[in-house]
């Protein structure tokens, strides 16, 4: 965090997308993605398996996309941990409700529309 020449205090932020705001995730919402049972949904002409386009609760994605923020237009922090300790610590009361808890799913590149699921498999539809 430092000061602008402005006088307004500026923080560095990396950016994390919720899959809605994907361009996958906004297809989906469209009606333009197919997939699923008796949907067009399976194997590709490759071979290789796809993973379920399907909407993920307190799922992120990371991109390499980070910019400078005035840090009054932040609203929250959140918390952003691997899949399987978000797991653990959702069965505790201590986490259950909280809203500011999410998982990291993937990477997503917002200038190519690319999402890669945690364990590296690219999600196609």
């Amino acid at each position: 965090m430092w000061e602008s020449w402005g006088s307004n205090m500026v923080v560095k932020v990396k950016w994390f997308y919720h899959p809605e705001e994907t361009k996958l995730g906004k297809r989906q919402s469209d009606g333009k993605v197919r997939g699923g049972p008796g949907r067009g949904g399976g194997t590709p002409a490759r071979g290789r398996p796809v993973t379920p386009c399907r909407p993920l609760q307190n799922a992120l994605y990371q991109s390499c996309h980070e910019d400078e923020n005035d840090v009054q237009t932040i609203s929250h922090k959140c918390q952003v941990v691997g899949r399987e300790h978000y797991e653990q610590m959702t069965r505790s009361k201590k986490y259950q409700d909280r809203q500011d808890l999410y998982y990291l799913a993937g990477t997503y590149d917002p200038t190519t529309g690319r999402l890669v699921t945690a364990d590296g498999v690219p999600i196609l539809c």
